[in-house]
């Protein structure tokens, strides 16, 4: 599974705490200097856990053309995040 998200937010340590438990994991890369903070996270099927956290469904899971799985969900920020596993 790969997550990408790029994000700016008043409230940064608000949503590292939703990412990571909601998802349960620790960030893989962490970021912080003067310009701002950031971080990675390594990631599996987590939908489940990210609805318990907070999350809104956006749109339910469907398999894309090219065989993907996606689900867009929305985090706490309104941020509109699309979780993916590719195809085999």
């Amino acid at each position: 599974m790969e997550l990408g998200v790029a994000l700016t937010t008043a409230d940064y340590d608000r949503l590292v705490r939703f990412y990571t438990s909601g998802l349960g994991l620790e960030p893989a890369q962490l970021w912080h200097n003067e310009q701002g903070r950031a971080l990675n996270l390594d990631l599996g099927a987590a939908v489940e856990r990210l609805l318990a956290h907070g999350a809104s469904p956006v749109q339910p899971p469907v398999v894309t053309p090219w065989g993907d799985r996606n689900v867009r969900l929305q985090d706490l920020d309104g941020m509109q995040v699309t979780l993916f596993q590719p195809g085999t």
